[in-house]
């Protein structure tokens, strides 16, 4: 996606975010995430948006975490992150290099995906708390899947439990990836036939992936076995 599009969609899904966190109470527990309330989703995007921010300021992945102080309404700290972030990530300095964790992208350009991404997905996790979650925008979900199968699963080992080196494509409106999994090797085969299509919205097969959505809202043509493999993959490698 065109940078400037990816930080007009950074800085509308956090604005939902924070209205959707205001909306519930603070302990109300988070769909999809076991183990996480609203609080705690809201201090982690808020912490991973301050991180990054540092990061890109100094050069360097900071070594400490930043967490909203007992004095300080929490959608107040979170809100002035953002500012922060969005303040460091110019989408018209999308080229210039930058301090990131990977390798074959080392600009700016990458933090304003990343973040535009992991805001969106912790967007709908908030409104999921209360019952009313909007859809992925449809291009930047779309940009979604192509992050998760070429940078997660793209720069990470899958784990050998889920690599039987049957190709899975994943198709959405406008766009399809074929991915093949082996012993420390992600096989991008796009062209091949595939073994198993998983087929749905942008958005479904985004939130697919990030273990947002089921399978109901998804075509699955072949052994579902394949689809499942590939999906658990995705979780090991984005934790």
């Amino acid at each position: 996606m065109d940078p400037h599009a990816l930080a007009g969609a950074l800085r509308a899904d956090a604005e939902a975010f924070a209205a959707a966190a205001g909306l519930v109470p603070r302990d109300r527990p988070v769909p999809r995430c076991p183990g996480m309330a609203v609080d705690g989703l809201v201090r982690h995007l808020g912490g991973v948006h301050r991180l990054v921010a540092r990061w890109i300021t100094a050069g360097r992945r900071p070594t400490t975490w930043d967490d909203c102080p007992e004095d300080t309404d929490l959608l107040d700290w979170y809100r002035i992150g953002v500012a922060a972030l969005l303040a460091v990530l110019d989408p018209a300095r999308a080229a210039e290099p930058a301090a990131t964790w990977c390798a074959g992208d080392r600009t700016l350009g990458f933090w304003l995906r990343r973040m535009a991404h992991e805001t969106a997905v912790h967007r709908v996790d908030a409104q999921a708390a209360s019952g009313m979650a909007a859809p992925l925008d449809a291009r930047l979900a779309a940009d979604g899947v192509d992050e998760v199968l070429r940078l997660w699963l793209g720069t990470h080992q899958p784990p050998r439990a889920h690599a039987d080196g049957r190709a899975v494509a994943l198709r959405v409106p406008g766009r399809e990836w074929t991915v093949a999994l082996h012993p420390g090797v992600v096989d991008f085969c796009d062209g091949a036939d595939p073994d198993t299509v998983v087929t749905g919205s942008s958005s479904a097969v985004d939130l697919w992936l990030w273990g947002r959505a089921g399978e109901e809202d998804l075509s699955i043509e072949g052994d579902p076995a394949a689809a499942r493999a590939l999906r658990a993959a995705v979780a090991a490698v984005t934790g």
